[in-house]
């Protein structure tokens, strides 16, 4: 191998390997077997009904989000790469995560002279924690965007180095047209505006005008120009629709309001999370979520070795031989890092509803947080090598600890949809889906939340795998007969039959403080020869005729419509991943607690009914999860291998809609009524008399008044727990 081709293979593996080897160890215990959780299957509902379209439209079906007129490109360039399954989902992910590792590694070694800091950075961004959707497919076009800003970004960088006018002017080209794809993706790339000037002062120093030689600023100006022309864009079509962002951030008065009373938050929610609050949390999460840390412990050795022998063979870049630039580099790293991430979460600050989730509000501070933390890195390796490499270790072993939990966590949710969809489309005539409404009757007492089809999402999960636009969809839950169409508060309503017709109805006028009383819709009535009745008992299976559904399967897993594709490429059962379970979550044990989530924004769908959403609350590094109870009676069903003797049930309401409401609460477990006494006046406790639990499914249902001048609510509960008693 010649010195040339020796300098190429060291240069890709140092910008390729680190990258490759942690989205390696991601996907090699879940594969290909996650799917769309929620906006990935209303895309693919709109392009079953409106065809597969690469961007938004000003009379489309997606014109409120003309603002991010690509917006629609990741999603159809995933589902054009096999329509009938999410694997090209998955290829473009893991394509735009290497991009992102590869150009993160060439900024930062540009910038401080080390490609082996550079592999370090493109570690950190990979395994960032703060944010909880960079696996999700929901993503998809975000970490698309990213990507190309970082690449574009590399670029532009790349340009100010070469020799040569036309070469330079090409490249400086193609960086802001990758730039302005980013922002034409998704808006908040104009937040990385700055990044190719902050590694050339990261590179230079904090001189006044000597980041470049006066001719080569001319080679910033289509950098610049692409976000000109972008926000002139904006500022022509704002004016003639209803824009999605409108809607989130108000008129402009209320925008600077609201962002100006939310500044502060920019350190208590984003600094805080971004910084530090994400890198706690999973720690947290590699400690308390792991059955076994083999795995793990075999993931993070095989990066490390990969990481080292980038490290290795990678070459310094001469940047200066000021002395006093070298000395003041992690400094201007630690700071410029932390002035980006802090742009990257600042849009978000116009919206309360954004401040308030973890998801997708700090992808964006990724790239500053690497940075900074890179500088901090470095200034320890400068002060005793040991710890620095020992800091270096603890983030790339709780990194990668918190990002296996979430992709686990999008998984084990991917696996909970594809039983229920399973279950409906062997059940469901493809030739009524266009004329009857769908109604799933769900005995497992989950469908209609957030994570499992909430509002009409099922309704564009059945266009998309019958290839056609279906009828209304309708959702009970089978346990309380709940109908999952929410009103203004968030209520859920109530679904009957009458005789043979189906009846929905909201529940009863309610308002609140500062909410005048809303009015319920009037009862829907829909004759039994208009519904297709799907009637879910347990998870995956249906009350049916046994014959009838496997002739149905066996169609389905042998012929070649579109709906038999797309149930064997995205429907049809997994074989069981060739690593070990690795998480508590997958097994059952004699002690169950739940809080509606234990992870900011990593909640899992409650099975039950009589609850809103869930709401997480904090600020800071605390975060916390609960949900308000509507109506006279909710439940909570959990799985529980009990012990023999009694047991207790313990909990904490953290708010009452009225007195009358705390004073009329009653507990049942499997139907008998538990003594209750209060620990304080928000802490409960009950003791669970011997034989009350069953090996298998349990059922905790809570009792209370609802108040209907505050909003319809009941109570809001915290956390539950049922253990043994007295502690073994």
């Amino acid at each position: 191998m010649n010195e040339r081709m020796r300098a190429i293979f060291a240069t890709t593996a140092v910008w390729m390997l680190p990258s490759a080897a942690i989205l390696t160890v991601l996907w090699l215990p879940f594969g290909f077997s996650m799917i769309g959780l929620i906006e990935e299957w209303d895309l693919l509902g709109l392009f079953a009904m409106h065809g597969t379209f690469l961007f938004t439209h000003f009379d489309g079906p997606l014109a409120a989000h003309s603002l991010r007129p690509l917006m629609p490109l990741s999603f159809a360039v995933a589902h054009l790469i096999d329509p009938d399954s999410f694997a090209g989902w998955h290829l473009l992910t893991l394509a735009s995560l290497l991009l992102k590792g590869a150009a993160m590694t060439y900024l930062v070694a540009r910038g401080t002279g080390s490609r082996g800091w550079g592999v370090v950075a493109a570690a950190l961004i990979l395994l960032y924690p703060a944010d909880t959707m960079q696996l999700s497919f929901r993503s998809i076009h975000i970490n698309a965007a990213i990507a190309l800003a970082l690449v574009g970004a590399a670029l532009q960088v790349r340009c100010f180095d070469i020799r040569g006018s036309a070469r330079a002017g090409a490249m400086a080209l193609g960086a802001s047209l990758l730039y302005l794809t980013a922002i034409c993706i998704y808006e908040v790339a104009l937040t990385l505006v700055a990044l190719p000037f902050v590694i050339a002062l990261v590179r230079h120093g904090w001189r006044p005008m000597p980041l470049l030689p006066g001719s080569r600023w001319a080679l910033a100006l289509p950098w610049l120009a692409s976000v000109g022309l972008y926000l002139s864009y904006t500022a022509w079509r704002s004016a003639s629709i209803a824009s999605y962002q409108g809607q989130v951030t108000g008129d402009k008065q209320a925008l600077v309001a609201s962002a100006y009373a939310a500044l502060p938050k920019l350190f208590t929610i984003g600094a805080a999370r971004a910084f530090v609050g994400g890198w706690l949390d999973a720690a947290r999460m590699t400690a308390k979520e792991y059955a076994s840390w083999l795995y793990l412990g075999c993931a993070v050795c095989g990066v490390a070795m990969v990481v080292l022998f980038a490290i290795r063979i990678g070459r310094s870049i001469r940047t200066t031989d000021d002395e006093a630039v070298q000395r003041g580099l992690p400094l201007r790293l630690i700071v410029l890092g932390i002035a980006l991430m802090l742009m990257g979460y600042a849009p978000y600050l116009t919206s309360p509803a954004h401040m308030a989730i973890s998801q997708r509000t700090f992808l964006w501070t990724a790239p500053g947080a690497a940075v900074a933390w890179v500088g901090i890195l470095m200034m320890l390796w400068r002060l005793a090598r040991v710890p620095a490499v020992l800091v270096a270790l603890l983030l790339l072993v709780v990194g990668l600890g918190a990002q296996l939990f979430q992709f686990h966590h999008y998984v084990e949710l991917s696996e909970r949809q594809r039983a229920v969809l399973r279950a409906i489309v062997e059940n469901l005539d493809s030739k009524e889906v266009a004329q009857k409404t769908v109604l799933v009757l769900d005995g497992t007492d989950q469908v209609g939340h957030t994570w499992l089809f909430p509002g009409d999402e099922l309704h564009y999960v059945l266009s998309y795998l019958y290839g056609r636009k279906v009828g209304p969809v309708e959702i009970c839950r089978a346990g309380r007969m709940e109908w999952q169409r929410a009103d203004a508060l968030s209520r859920k309503g109530v679904c009957a039959r009458d005789g043979t017709d189906w009846l929905f109805a909201s529940l009863p006028s309610a308002g609140g403080p500062g909410v005048p009383p809303i009015a319920g819709q009037a009862v829907r009535r829909l004759p039994r020869e208009q519904v297709s009745l799907i009637s879910l008992e347990t998870v995956g299976e249906t009350q049916s005729e046994a014959a009838v559904v496997a002739n149905r399967r066996h169609q389905l897993e042998t012929g070649m419509d579109l709906i038999d594709r797309r149930y064997r490429g995205i429907l049809a059962p997994r074989p069981p991943s060739p690593i070990a379970p690795m998480f508590r979550d997958q097994f059952v044990g004699p002690r169950y607690r739940w809080s509606f989530g234990d992870w900011w924004n990593l909640d899992v769908p409650p099975r039950g009914a009589g609850w809103r959403e869930v709401e997480w609350v904090g600020n800071g590094l605390k975060h916390r999860s609960g949900a308000w109870k509507i109506g006279r009676s909710a439940d909570l069903h959990f799985e529980l291998a009990p012990r023999a003797g009694s047991y207790i049930v313990s909990g904490r309401f953290e708010h009452f809609a009225s007195d009358a409401a705390r004073n009329s609460i009653r507990l049942r477990m499997n139907d008998r009524l538990l003594p209750l006494a209060w620990a304080t006046h928000l802490d409960f406790q009950a003791v669970v008399p011997p034989e009350t639990l069953v090996r298998g499914t349990n059922n905790l249902e809570f009792e209370s008044d609802s108040d209907d001048s505050y909003y319809g609510l009941s109570v809001f509960l915290d956390w539950v727990e049922v253990r043994p008693w007295p502690p073994q």
